[in-house]
């Protein structure tokens, strides 16, 4: 609710991912974005759309994202996220939690979490 900018309690869609390549599980995401946006729209249920990706499903609602912010660190894995990801006890996660905005309001925001070993995160930022 915090990261959306509502109040605890106000309706969100909720959803969650495992993503794969070639076969094998690489990373999770859980994202929610507020249904006082998308409720009964075309995207309300972001699996379910023709459009893919965040920025692309809220142009279809006149909504341009226009910025997002990540927050990346490291921590050890829980059981269920070890045994998704089929990494060993030992091996740390990075959680990147990602918030899509238009203008001042957030739209989506992600919980995503990746192996350490298997990922290297690579940022480019404009010098003004």
């Amino acid at each position: 609710a915090e990261r959306l900018g509502i109040e605890v309690g106000d309706p969100v869609m909720r959803t969650e991912n495992v993503v794969r390549a070639d076969g094998e599980p690489v990373q999770l995401s859980t994202s929610w974005e507020p249904l006082a946006v998308t409720r009964g729209s075309t995207v309300e249920w972001p699996d379910d759309s023709e459009a893919v990706g965040v920025v692309t499903r809220f142009d279809l609602l006149g909504i341009r994202v226009d910025s997002v912010e990540e927050e990346v660190s490291a921590r050890m894995p829980t059981e269920t996220e070890r045994e998704i990801l089929r990494i060993g006890v030992s091996v740390p996660v990075m959680e990147i939690r990602r918030t899509y905005r238009a203008g001042e309001q957030a739209v989506e925001t992600a919980d995503i979490v990746v192996s350490a070993d298997r990922y290297v995160l690579h940022y480019g930022m404009p010098v003004l």
